[in-house]
């Protein structure tokens, strides 16, 4: 197995609930099999411990109704970002904490609602999909966008969308995950133009931000080559960051 390009997965799955150690971190607590190479925060502890609790759930049988809720009920470490019942299908109609609103716009405050209520039909419709297509790359994102605006779980929803993406195409042999923009304001857009995808009415409409979404990601050669790529020690040279974008807690 190669840390340095499951190192970078877990960044890229870690910056959905602002994940803050470093790809250096990261893989350095892999090599250890030791979360103290982290940042000492309990959300990047979690994280990190959700991620490959996630990652073992789908191993085990692959890309199924049922492992898409096996990833959320292992994300049990990271309090604050888990749902309150892991792997529970939402029922706002039973629960109130089910019911749940996404800020897509902060500026006016317009919120995205989900479905009130999630089935195991919902997630068979979305395997269904991928099953029936012809499993390209872009077919796994659309898992990952269709099970995103889903929002089938009380909380983690983008992070086992992500996880159950990579199952979808069972990258854990050749370890080229597929991952978020590398840049960080390629990464901005790319949730921007998710956001637009949770507020499109029509297929057509999906269809044209699913497409700017696509645009903004890394190709499968560049993406094989960046995973891989040795980590640069991050302390061998220090500089006063400032930072543009402040993100806060996102499902």
């Amino acid at each position: 197995m190669d840390n340095t390009a499951l190192a970078r997965f877990i960044t890229s799955f870690g910056s959905l609930n602002g994940y803050g150690s470093s790809v250096a971190q990261t893989k350095k607590a892999l090599d250890d099999r030791n979360t103290k190479p982290l940042e000492q925060s309990e959300k990047d502890i979690g994280i990190f411990k959700d991620a490959l609790a996630g990652i073992a759930a789908i191993k085990k049988n692959g890309f199924s109704i049922d492992d898409i809720i096996a990833i959320n009920k292992a994300f049990v470490f990271a309090e604050d970002e888990d749902p309150e019942i892991p792997g529970h299908l939402r029922n706002s109609l039973y629960n109130t904490d089910d019911n749940i609103s996404i800020i897509v716009d902060k500026s006016s405050s317009f919120a995205y609602f989900p479905p009130e209520v999630v089935t195991r039909r919902d997630l068979e419709m979305i395997v269904n999909g991928f099953n029936g297509s012809k499993r390209t790359e872009r077919d796994a994102w659309q898992v990952f966008a269709r099970l995103s605006k889903l929002q089938p779980f009380q909380d983690g929803n983008k992070r086992t969308a992500l996880i159950a993406a990579n199952g979808a195409m069972n990258v854990w042999n050749s370890e080229n995950y597929l991952v978020l923009p590398f840049n960080d304001l390629d990464r901005v857009e790319y949730m921007v133009n998710l956001m637009r995808y949770y507020q499109a009415e029509t297929p057509e409409e999906e269809d044209k931000f699913f497409s700017r979404m696509m645009r903004l990601l890394p190709s499968s050669k560049e993406r094989a080559i960046q995973l891989h790529n040795p980590v640069i020690d991050p302390l061998a040279k220090t500089h006063k960051v400032k930072t543009t974008f402040k993100t806060g807690r996102e499902r």
